[in-house]
C-alpha cells in the first residue's frame, strides 16, 4: 500500500441502545478519530502534547476546540482518550453522542481502543 494514504478502519456497533459509527484514520502527523450516534462528525477537538521545559517533566497538552460547542466535558473526554491510547502525535477528535455518562464514554472508549489496533496493524 502507498504511504502516501492514510490508514483507515471503520466500525459500528451498539452502545446503550444507540447505533454507534467509528472511524479511525492515520495520518503522518495525526490521528483522526470520529465516533457518531447522530450520523455526523459533531464537534472537532485538536488534543496535542506540549514540550515542558520544567524538571518534573510532568506532561503538558493543549487541546483545543476547531469545530462545535467548546464545552469542558468535551476536552476532557479528548485529552483522557489521547493519555490513554499514549499517542505521540496530535488526537483530531469528532464526536456526536447521545450522552456523556461516566458508563457510556467508558463503552465508548473501549469500542474505539478495540478498533485502534486495527489501524496500526495495516
Amino acid at each position: 500500500m502507498d504511504s502516501k494514504f492514510p490508514q483507515t478502519t471503520t466500525a459500528q456497533t451498539t452502545l446503550s441502545n444507540h447505533i454507534t459509527d467509528l472511524v479511525i484514520s492515520s495520518f503522518a502527523n495525526k490521528l483522526f478519530i470520529s465516533v457518531t450516534q447522530f450520523g455526523k462528525i459533531g464537534s472537532l477537538v485538536l488534543v496535542r502534547r506540549d514540550v515542558n521545559l520544567e524538571e518534573d517533566s510532568t506532561p503538558v497538552y493543549s487541546v483545543k476546540s476547531l469545530l462545535g460547542k467548546d464545552q469542558a466535558e468535551y476536552h476532557i473526554l479528548a485529552r483522557h482518550l489521547y493519555e490513554r491510547l499514549q499517542l505521540k502525535k496530535q488526537l483530531l477528535f469528532g464526536f456526536a453522542l447521545h450522552s456523556f455518562a461516566k458508563k457510556d464514554l467508558e463503552e465508548i472508549e473501549e469500542f474505539i481502543c478495540s478498533n485502534i489496533k486495527k489501524v496500526n496493524q495495516q
